[in-house]
């Protein structure tokens, strides 16, 4: 019995890590959509498109693992870094490039995914993680929908606190004003 409980909580840790890396990656993908028409690198991107069109699917693929291939060593060289008393400069250059690498990669899958799916094999891999996905959610659902009462639990309790301590209330509509006014838009009209 005490296995198993083991079992179920270390299947829901990493189902919810897995989770937030999959709401990072959506979220940077999004973000991709929305910054790359702002940045002139137009012509840029489309050249990169017509090149993942020309390629054949396996030189697609490296294309997609290059930063893998290249970011890997370097945080490796960083950990060595923290481990030779670099502890700093190791930790900052840990950090940046694992943010390259999380900002780079979805951006790369998002421009190559077309081109990738054309392989049996990367579908079916795609397909699991998906597949993973979908059980992950269904794992974490029933704590996310617990958490989410207790949060509006929380805030009808914080509420009602507001409303019955003497003062409150009118606390927060003086600083509700002025950051109207700081934001220069008319107070809102009292009935009274």
């Amino acid at each position: 019995m005490k296995h198993h409980k083991a079992r179920r909580m270390a299947l829901l840790a990493l189902a919810m890590a897995f989770l937030a890396l999959a709401t990072i990656w959506d979220g940077l993908i999004a973000i991709e959509r929305l910054i790359v028409p702002l940045i002139p690198w137009t012509r840029v991107k489309y050249a990169f498109a017509v090149v993942v069109d020309f390629l054949p699917a396996p030189a697609v693929l490296l294309i997609f693992l290059v930063p893998l291939l290249i970011i890997e060593p370097l945080l490796t060289l960083c950990v060595v870094a923290i481990a030779m008393g670099y502890v700093v400069t190791g930790v900052i250059a840990w950090v940046l490039l694992k943010l390259l690498a999380i900002a780079l990669i979805p951006a790369i899958f998002d421009l190559t995914q077309y081109k990738l799916m054309t392989m049996p094999w990367f579908v079916w891999a795609y397909d699991k993680v998906i597949a993973w996905h979908h059980y992950a959610d269904r794992i974490v659902a029933p704590y996310k929908h617990a958490a989410a009462a207790l949060l509006r639990q929380w805030r009808r309790r914080a509420a009602a606190m507001a409303t019955r301590t003497p003062g409150v209330a009118q606390l927060a509509a003086r600083f509700a004003a002025r950051k109207r006014a700081a934001n220069g838009r008319p107070p809102v009209p009292t009935n009274g």
